[in-house]
């Protein structure tokens, strides 16, 4: 009699565990991406070790699968030894089917479901401790099922992934449900149209191109990067069919002192990339960021310029129209550590904070615009050089009644001049 109370409690502690092995099985795999990247982030040592143990979850689900599966294979033997040999064959499978279906994954798989943090929290440093403690019979399964799974995927035939049609149908029927949200809708929406439009589609088109002549003044170019705010223009010689290269508002101003003349930019100019009409949206877009590139030309079959597209371009096709540099007027913009791009509305103080100088300001302007002015007398117009405290100023654009923008750069040596 003894035994049997002893089989009997034996028999509620395998259950107990089964059903704390499923419900750790439900509860740690239904925890979403962001929950478990902010338990990766936590100061709460349960929190990251959760995350911890959700970093391998093939050896994760392996373990708990391990303990599962021993606990009511041992359920199945200690209900057969409780009846021993006077019960029939359907009351030794029955009853141990029925206490491990109920208690032991239907009833505690549920709980986890709906209370799946809190059952996370409560059996996570166990999990964490058997995980450890059973790691070389785990290693020893994965390997061999690892082999045996190489072996039957071989003869199994392979499925496609999802295809366009595919998707639309799936987006159209969670319309009326809560899955996806409206910008998550659209952002998918988006990359499927990227992913089956053609360059014409979204390039603008060879006469809407906007570029620089190398046989015209340079002073046109730097009109197109400062008042025009283009941070990157193609380099053509008379027409656009002519191509030289594209030079970026960076490159530019970070050389800005060598360039004496136009035909000076050739050594400064990047090789175009060229891409034929016939090519999708979605392929571009890949092929400029694995070349790092902004701008692609189009051309046709016969090597005809057509177009200009730009990484812009294709990601307003996936989310909307991008806010242009022009909507966000910038006080500066640094082109190097030591050289920047300023609106004259940009306040002496922070030139001395940026350049780490003090420079002497008797009239006490508050902005460059009014500094230069004060220095010079006059309104500088376009051209006019100042170099005050190892800082140049470069006046880039200027109308009749103010400064507009300014280059400056620290100089190196301690030479102070003026240059008109």
């Amino acid at each position: 009699m003894m035994n049997v109370f002893l089989l009997v409690f034996l028999l509620f502690v395998l259950i107990g565990f089964s059903a704390i092995f499923s419900a750790s099985e439900t509860s740690l795999f239904s925890l979403s991406s962001f929950t478990i990247k902010t338990y990766k982030e936590s100061n709460i040592a349960r929190k990251k070790k959760i995350a911890k143990l959700l970093s391998k979850p093939r050896d994760l689900l392996v373990t708990i699968l391990i303990l599962n599966i021993t606990a009511n294979i041992l359920i199945q033997n200690t209900v057969s030894s409780i009846f021993g040999n006077i019960s029939s064959w359907v009351l030794k499978v029955g009853v141990p089917l029925i206490l491990t279906l109920l208690f032991g994954e239907v009833i505690p798989k549920s709980l986890a479901l709906t209370n799946n943090k809190k059952v996370a929290n409560f059996v996570s440093g166990f999990i964490a401790f058997v995980f450890i403690l059973i790691k070389p019979v785990r290693i020893f399964l994965t390997k061999i099922t690892s082999y045996i799974s190489r072996l039957m995927f071989f003869f199994l035939k392979k499925e496609h992934p999802l295809n366009i049609d595919e998707l639309k149908h799936v987006i159209k029927e969670t319309k009326n449900s809560n899955i996806l949200s409206d910008e998550e809708k659209e952002l998918i929406q988006g990359y499927l149209h990227l992913n089956s439009s053609s360059l014409k589609e979204n390039l603008r088109p060879k006469d809407e191109i906007i570029f620089y002549d190398i046989n015209k003044p340079i002073t046109e170019l730097i009109d197109l990067f400062v008042n025009k705010e283009l941070s990157r223009v193609p380099i053509c010689d008379k027409q656009i069919d002519n191509i030289l290269g594209i030079l970026s508002l960076k490159r530019f101003f970070l050389n800005f002192e060598k360039i004496k003349e136009a035909r000076d930019l050739k050594d400064f100019l990047k090789k175009p990339l060229f891409v034929p009409d016939s090519m999708n949206s979605y392929a571009l877009l890949n092929k400029l960021r694995e070349s790092r590139e902004n701008i692609a030309i189009v051309v046709d079959e016969y090597g005809t310029v057509i177009g200009l597209i730009t990484q812009e371009d294709l990601f307003e096709n996936v989310i909307g129209k991008i806010s242009d540099t022009k909507d966000i007027k910038q006080k500066y913009t640094f082109t190097s550590k030591d050289v920047i791009i300023a609106s004259s509305k940009m306040t002496m103080e922070e030139i001395n904070e940026i350049f780490n100088v003090d420079i002497e300001n008797p009239t006490n302007a508050v902005t460059i615009g009014g500094f230069l002015i004060d220095k010079l007398k006059k309104i500088p117009q376009s051209g006019t050089k100042l170099v005050i405290d190892n800082l140049l100023f470069y006046v880039l654009a200027s109308e009749p009644n103010r400064v507009r923008r300014v280059y400056i750069r620290k100089l190196k040596d301690n030479k102070r001049k003026k240059i008109e």
